[in-house]
């Protein structure tokens, strides 16, 4: 067993596959898992090179395998993933199963709310995903205050302001998800949510009306562009961004002819070369800027979200392979988005 050449093989996979070369990524962790056959966290590794190819009957070997770690960290990864991959097949039973185990051993686990009445304590719903996820899998905090229940909502902290100011429905509080104590309470995780009241997603998919409130409406006549997921998220960011040119051959000659607005932060050396203005750093500022868009491109990332759940016309450009909420047939959680 040479696990110094195995680690490095596994590094070098993972590197590969954030790089978008699932095929290199794949050939380089199964050197390493033939290496170190007891290194089980290489096959978590090793499953997302082969879901990201298209081949998740080898991938949930990967994982299944994978929950036989003596590591929790590796036991609680094969388990989200695993439970991702049931979810990407519409496999709702198996897939909210088997990603409620994604906290193992935790302590706050004890407190989680799994539906029994609150009696009028407030339940704390914290995002436990990305930042597009906190805005569009918030509609599930509605159906709670519809019944009475109070809810304060825990996000990343630059979203907080948006969720207070503009949520089309008034939550108890929305409070920063890295100042709250999950045993204080009780909770639940937001993708834990979903899987409690809406298994299927079905009612989630059909969702009729805004979520968040424009600001003060104005002539939407400009064409809005964001091509860049989080990069931050360098395993999926390479694989769901596209360089700003690709993005604007893909719309049509009168979106074209529209004046363009960017909605996309960072990426200077883009906003200089096609003469864009960078928008601010603030979600309130970016919904006011999309509601200034006849029609926004984007690809998967949280201003896509943001958008379409005001309503505003959103086409969406998704990468090979995407991930489960985009695979179901019928409708696609907002009524103003259309895939590409």
């Amino acid at each position: 067993m040479n696990t110094e050449a195995a680690a490095a093989a596994n590094q070098a996979g993972l590197e590969a596959f954030a790089q978008a070369d699932p095929a290199q990524a794949e050939r380089l962790l199964a050197q390493a898992y033939r290496l170190w056959a007891s290194e089980l966290g290489i096959l978590v590794n090793l499953g997302l090179a082969l879901m990201q190819q298209g081949r998740p009957e080898l991938a949930e070997r990967c994982y299944q395998l994978a929950r036989r770690s003596n590591d929790p960290r590796v036991r609680r990864s094969a388990c989200k993933n695993l439970g991702f991959l049931h979810l990407w097949r519409g496999e709702w039973q198996q897939g909210w199963h088997w990603h409620g185990h994604r906290f193992e051993g935790e302590r706050f686990l004890a407190s989680q709310w799994r539906g029994e009445p609150l009696h009028g304590r407030p339940l704390l719903v914290w995002n436990d995903v990305g930042m597009g996820d906190a805005f569009q899998f918030v509609r599930y905090t509605k159906p709670l205050l519809e019944r009475g229940e109070r809810v304060v909502l825990a996000v990343q902290a630059s979203q907080v302001a948006v969720f207070s100011q503009e949520l089309a429905w008034p939550l108890e509080a929305v409070v920063d998800r890295e100042q709250v104590n999950l045993e204080a309470g009780p909770h639940i995780p937001l993708m834990s949510l979903i899987g409690l009241l809406d298994p299927s997603t079905a009612w989630g998919r059909h969702w009729p009306g805004p979520t968040w409130r424009l600001p003060e409406a104005a002539e939407r006549r400009h064409l809005g562009l964001c091509w860049a997921s989080n990069p931050g998220d360098r395993s999926l960011h390479r694989y769901k961004s596209l360089r700003p040119e690709q993005l604007l051959q893909r719309c049509g000659n009168a979106e074209q002819a529209l004046p363009r607005l960017s909605l996309q932060t960072d990426e200077a050396e883009a906003h200089q070369r096609l003469g864009l203005m960078p928008p601010q750093r603030c979600w309130i500022s970016t919904l006011a800027l999309a509601g200034r868009c006849q029609r926004i491109h984007s690809v998967d990332t949280a201003v896509a979200h943001l958008a379409a759940g005001a309503g505003i016309p959103v086409r969406l450009h998704l990468a090979a392979n995407a991930d489960w909420r985009w695979q179901t047939p019928g409708p696609h959680w907002y009524p103003s988005l259309e895939l590409a």
